[in-house]
């Protein structure tokens, strides 16, 4: 699971977004045009970070992964993951927007141990949202997105998941706003809920603070064309694999820690390096039993890198 996707497709969902379909190469100039004429509000105040990413892709390398069994024993891998993925927001009416993307990875897991092969892991994803401006202060949306993973081993068949999720946004002043929801993921060995709940104050124009669980950050963007990001995100190197070793499934509640620094490096396109550690587990409600999982803070010694490039286009320009 890309640790870009889910996190970009909820904010998408939490922050609002309007676009028409374009008649012509001036993209910026349509989805600014759409946005102003719809009811939709995506902001109400500048900032010099900018606009989400529409498509993006990225390599990025974990030092160690853990991979669940489904008999309770867990093992370590060595992990590379090349990931491509896109999100489109089509303007449906003057308060609905309907958002449809695609996202495919390959995963390589390299064990610790010599008497284990490589893995390669392929997973594809069709995130398909919705977004509705209610009032000049309320926002809500949903989403599903159903995953497929299959590794190359002799006896590997698809794997298939289901995320999804539900969610609500209120706007309180220009600078401020909340937001509150519930996600699940639901797959073969486990079905799993997250709570979705902070808010999200912008400073100035350099400085925001994104206090919204599970992944709470701190954004600066000192000018129009460098953003830095200190914060959690979804881990992209969590896995569960079942005892006959032939179907995976992406675990949802383990986070990384890390900071970020983008560049635009032309027009709507920017360069991002990350680097953080991994080991955090979030809060979240395992739905088979009931029984809530607490938070757990422990940072492993598990390092990694990522390299991405993203099209950030900007909304208002």
């Amino acid at each position: 699971m890309s640790r870009q996707t889910l996190p970009r497709l909820l904010l998408w969902l939490t922050a609002g977004c309007a676009i028409t379909p374009i008649s012509h190469a001036d993209l910026t100039t349509e989805w600014a045009e759409a946005f102003a004429q719809s009811d939709i509000e995506f902001s109400r105040s500048t900032s010099n970070a900018p606009f989400l990413p529409l498509a993006f892709a990225g390599y990025n390398h974990y030092q160690e992964s853990d991979v669940e069994l489904g008999d309770g024993r867990s093992l370590s891998f060595t992990q590379d993951t090349v990931t491509q993925g896109a999100i489109l927001p089509f303007l449906m009416s003057e308060r609905d927007a309907l958002l449809v993307g695609e996202w495919v990875s390959w995963s390589r897991l390299s064990p610790d141990s010599e008497q284990r092969n490589d893995l390669e892991v392929l997973s594809v994803g069709v995130p398909v949202g919705w977004f509705h401006q209610r009032d000049s202060n309320w926002q809500t949306g949903g989403f599903l997105m159903p995953l497929g993973h299959k590794a190359d081993s002799a006896d590997a068949q698809w794997s298939w998941e289901l995320m999804g999720g539900g969610f609500a946004r209120y706007t309180q002043t220009d600078r401020l706003w909340w937001a509150f929801g519930l996600y699940f993921d639901i797959n073969e060995q486990s079905n799993l809920a997250l709570p979705y709940v902070g808010a999200s104050y912008q400073f100035n124009d350099r400085w925001t603070l994104s206090a919204i669980m599970p992944w709470p950050a701190v954004m600066y963007a000192p000018n129009d064309g460098l953003l830095f990001r200190f914060g959690l995100a979804p881990a992209g190197n969590s896995w569960q694999l079942d005892t006959n070793g032939d179907q995976f499934n992406y675990v949802m509640d383990n986070w990384d820690l890390a900071l970020s620094v983008e560049k635009r490096v032309h027009s709507h396109f920017w360069l991002e390096l990350e680097a953080g550690v991994g080991g955090l587990k979030g809060l979240s409600i395992d739905v088979d039993n009931g029984e809530w999982e607490a938070p757990d803070f422990k940072l492993s010694n598990s390092p990694y890198i990522n390299i991405g490039f993203n099209f950030r286009p900007s909304l208002g320009d």
